[in-house]
């Protein structure tokens, strides 16, 4: 019997799984074979798939950024449906949260721009440019402006130290009902 080979499986057990573990511990804190034993893969084929670990590391921000795209286009017309959107998200795997800030910390400023954020962004820039354009949309803010507010609207939870959270209290309903107060503020009547 022949073994059938399946790379792109083992490619996404290895983006799970990397997700995963420098989710808690960073990309300093991270042992490649930790990976590649929770993907159920030989430590090889970080390498070979992805050539280093700081290679997956940056490989797995380009994954979580098309699967957002993919998964949570953003609507202009309604910024607010698409902020609650993210937040839901976010609330459901916060792993994805904490991975974007152990990013920032350990290769913000001293890596290579990611292509992929920046290209996502500057669709989102252009689909905002377009409805204020058409009237869909009014905000005093750029389109540039609107879209990372309303991105950071939608994180603003999953930002703060747990007492922060705690002293401002509040169900789940009233941090989703937040999120879309704050980014509908932002918008004028049209």
């Amino acid at each position: 019997m022949a073994v059938v080979r399946d790379p792109e499986s083992k490619k996404r057990s290895l983006l799970d799984a990397a997700l995963v573990e420098f989710a808690a511990k960073g990309l300093v804190g991270t042992r490649t074979e930790d990976i590649a034993s929770r993907a159920g893969c030989s430590t090889g084929l970080v390498y070979t798939y992805f050539g280093s670990k700081e290679g997956l590391f940056d490989a797995v921000l380009d994954d979580i950024t098309a699967r957002t795209v993919e998964l949570m286009p953003i609507t202009p017309e309604d910024l607010p449906g698409y902020a609650v959107r993210l937040y839901e998200a976010g609330a459901s795997s916060p792993e994805v949260g904490r991975f974007v800030a152990w990013y920032q910390l350990q290769r913000g400023a001293d890596a290579e721009p990611r292509t992929s954020v920046e290209e996502a962004t500057r669709e989102k820039i252009a689909d905002v440019t377009a409805a204020l354009d058409a009237g869909l949309i009014s905000s005093p803010l750029s389109p540039g402006e609107l879209v990372l507010t309303v991105q950071t609207i939608a994180r603003m939870w999953a930002t703060q130290p747990r007492e922060i959270i705690t002293a401002v209290g509040g169900s789940e309903e009233s941090r989703r009902d937040a999120v879309r107060s704050a980014v509908q503020a932002l918008l004028k009547s049209t």
